[in-house]
């Protein structure tokens, strides 16, 4: 992680269920902020990672209006992760009403196409029962 003169633009609020992590993202986010959220995501990401498959859920709440760095920096720290990650999935929930939801939900449907199974869904119950479902299929 870099240094930033910046401060983080958005928020986040994490959540550890089973072996899911659901990081509910509100505002408009800069790098600054994903690499906040990434480090808040640390220790619960390492005990999940020690117990076996785990996946993550991205909420985005508000908007999808983000700069080009963010979608880079995701796709390069996703595709990077440590050969020992027993990350199964990655799921995004964009509700319809997100503000740039129809223009740019396309580039969270192949954000990670190539590095890891991912998926977009409308709403929090579809995505935990496909992840729930990847995280299973990894466990055999």
């Amino acid at each position: 992680m870099r240094n930033s003169i910046f401060k983080p633009h958005g928020a986040v609020q994490i959540e550890v269920s089973g072996s899911i992590v659901t990081a509910h993202m509100r505002g408009h986010w800069n790098i600054e902020m994903r690499n906040q959220a990434a480090q808040a995501m640390g220790e619960p990401v390492q005990a999940l990672n020690a117990a076996g498959p785990w996946g993550i859920i991205n909420v985005l709440h508000d908007t999808l209006i983000y700069s080009e760095e963010i979608f880079s920096t995701s796709r390069q720290d996703y595709a990077a992760r440590p050969a020992s990650s027993r990350l199964a999935a990655v799921a995004f929930v964009i509700d319809p009403q997100v503000e740039g939801a129809q223009l740019l939900r396309y580039r969270f449907e192949n954000l990670l196409d190539g590095i890891i199974p991912s998926g977009v869904f409308a709403d929090l119950p579809s995505a935990q029962s496909w992840v729930q479902q990847m995280i299973a299929g990894a466990g055999h």
